[in-house]
């Protein structure tokens, strides 16, 4: 017998030459057929073509349904499907053994077995195993032997993760040390996982294998190349005769700094929420993939993948002046995109993403002139009947008060005289502060172009009710709330955030400033449950900018807007450093603030999430993928 030639060719793969009779030598082009036979085409009696396939368990259409088991295989979805070579036009494919194994796809439909192949038909691979098929052209036939192996993974308890209605997810836990000579023994973290694969008997393994991380928009992250596999127990209800090998328990990270640190760096790779987990063969060719999202589990149920939408603006110092980082306008929007990534990066944890951080609109403002008029700043008492004294854009404005009048019922007479002098005037209600007997009242003055209006305050006869006019001065920090205050926050934080703020309460407002006043603080945030109109606002200084990694800034004051929580996990329990919402953390390697549970993942979904009161969170489905080879 002439010995067959192995070629491998990806996921779906011919790797062998039709084997003749010893007598018969081969046509002199038979070498460069694709699965055998002469130059001619035709087929000695008694050859055999020899095809490797990958079980094709993924969903590369993105239906949450395996690509193996579609009633139709979306045209993106055939990626692991083989195409048949132009001699099978006509044939028809008889199984002896293995049907069951693999089936034939004619424009992504199956083609039941003993009708005739018509061009450009397609075998797919559906579960390990061998599959022996006898092909028939005419006079002519030849045996057709399949050898299909399996690509999967396993997660800590060694069991499998359906790779087409789970997902990879995003470390959360600290580096830690794993014997990587026992690939057969259960590991303590639940989000790493072990690439499984599953030869059938007799047949030669698939070789080395690549993890290559895909960002969510198809681009590539990172890659883990030589794959060191070890000999391990196969999975319940594989063929008997099969071999079966595992990866170390790969990690997918959020940085560089967790991905090289020496106890983790040969089993680490970067992932992106919305991405992919890919094994390639050595040629770069896809065998199997599985999408990044959030953690399988968790009292929530399993989480997918969520959107966060942010409004992001970096103040300058003075009106026209430089802005708060960056130096220049475009060396701010690339500070704080740089940060919004890593923030992004960090929520993936819990499956949470930002969007294309690029495409993501960031504004430079200068401070917002004193347009503010605050009625009832501070405690809220009533007015005991006097005149207040305006001037709005030079124009002199009068309200008169009467005794017992609340601070809404003021803000209501400054509105209605503000119109009759053809401005805009919005009211907007704060939370009451501890001391105070009621709410104060902020009303926003805009010129009829929109722009807002300068406004002095005069005077004021009123001996009960104060009147001020919100000033934003960033030149001596921004003046931020303190224990009484916090629910409303001061005169000057409100003045800034409302001159930024979208009116949309399901987004959540950043403003960057130089500093705070007092120094001492890197970051504040306001949220939904507080009952200010300040509602899911976060407020970060360049300090907390160039924390990056060291405290992650950002990242946590989002924190306590997504889930909904003022206080911090050590206030009232055991200090734990590595966790990001820790308050006194700082640390930049990969032992520091950076970590999400499971548990912050599901009262983020049950807090912010699609059904919440006010949902912050939006679901977002998964999209199709394409998978270009290295």
């Amino acid at each position: 017998m002439v010995a067959g030639a192995s070629v491998l060719l990806g996921s779906a793969c011919v790797l062998s030459h039709a084997a003749a009779e010893a007598q018969t030598p081969p046509a002199p082009r038979e070498a460069k057929t694709v699965a055998g036979g002469g130059a001619d085409g035709a087929k000695p009696a008694g050859a055999v073509d020899h095809v490797t396939l990958i079980a094709d368990r993924d969903d590369d259409d993105a239906d949450d349904t395996p690509d193996g088991d579609a009633e139709v295989v979306a045209p993106g979805a055939r990626v692991d499907a083989f195409t048949l070579d132009a001699r099978y036009a006509g044939a028809t494919l008889t199984p002896r053994s293995g049907s069951e194994n693999a089936r034939v796809l004619v424009q992504g439909r199956p083609l039941p077995w003993g009708e005739r192949v018509p061009a450009r038909a397609q075998l797919q691979g559906l579960a390990a195993g061998h599959v022996s098929l006898v092909a028939r052209a005419g006079t002519r036939e030849w045996t057709l032997s399949v050898d299909v192996h399996g690509v999967g993974v396993r997660d800590g308890e060694k069991k499998p993760v359906d790779m087409a209605r789970a997902h990879a997810s995003i470390e959360r836990t600290p580096p830690a040390r794993v014997d990587l000579d026992d690939a057969d023994h259960d590991f303590d973290d639940p989000d790493a996982l072990r690439v499984v694969t599953t030869s059938p008997e007799g047949a030669a393994p698939l070789g080395a294998l690549t993890v290559d991380s895909l960002a969510a928009d198809g681009s590539s992250l990172d890659a883990i190349r030589d794959v060191r596999l070890l000999s391990v127990a196969c999975d319940h209800g594989v063929t008997a005769g099969a071999t079966c090998s595992a990866s170390a328990p790969l990690r997918l990270v959020v940085d560089d700094v967790d991905r090289s640190h020496p106890l983790v760096a040969t089993r680490s790779v970067r992932a992106e929420v919305g991405g992919a987990i890919v094994v390639r063969d050595s040629s770069g060719k896809k065998l199997q993939a599985i999408r990044v999202s959030g953690p399988r589990t968790s009292s929530a149920g399993p989480i997918g993948r969520h959107r966060l939408t942010i409004h992001p603006v970096v103040m300058r110092l003075t009106p026209g002046g430089a802005p708060a980082v960056g130096g220049t306008d475009l060396g701010a929007i690339a500070s704080l995109r740089q940060e919004l990534a890593l923030a992004s990066a960090t929520w993936g944890q819990c499956g949470i993403s930002f969007g294309p951080i690029t495409q993501m609109d960031v504004r430079v403002m200068s401070p917002p002139p004193p347009y503010l008029v605050a009625i009832g700043d501070d405690v809220g008492l009533p007015a005991s009947g006097g005149e207040i004294h305006l001037r709005i854009e030079g124009r002199p404005l009068t309200v008169v008060t009467k005794n017992g009048w609340s601070t809404r019922q003021v803000a209501l007479e400054l509105q209605r005289t503000a119109q009759r002098l053809g401005l805009t005037a919005t009211l907007s209600e704060n939370a009451r502060i501890g001391p105070g007997a009621a709410p104060s009242v902020d009303v926003a003055m805009k010129r009829i172009d929109g722009q807002f209006a300068t406004v002095e305050l005069v005077s004021s006869s009123d001996a009960t009710l104060s009147v001020n006019v919100g000033t934003v001065d960033l030149t001596d920090g921004l003046q931020h709330f303190g224990d009484t205050d916090s629910v409303a926050g001061t005169l000057e934080e409100r003045a800034l955030v409302k001159a930024v703020d979208d009116g949309d309460p399901r987004t959540i407002e950043l403003v960057v400033i130089p500093f705070f006043s007092g120094g001492g603080r890197i970051g504040e945030s306001f949220i939904a449950s507080d009952g200010s109109s300040m509602r899911n606002v976060v407020i970060i200084d360049r300090a907390g900018v160039r924390a990056r990694r060291t405290s992650l800034t950002l990242a946590h004051e989002l924190g306590h807007v997504i889930l909904d929580e003022p206080g911090h996990p050590d206030d009232y329990g055991i200090d734990t450093p590595t966790l990001l919402m820790d308050s006194d953390a700082s640390d930049s390697s990969p032992f520091g603030p950076r970590r999400l549970t499971t548990d912050e993942c599901a009262r983020a979904i049950r807090q912010s999430g699609p059904t919440a009161r006010l949902p912050l969170l939006t679901a977002w489905k998964l999209q199709p993928m394409k998978y270009p080879p290295r």
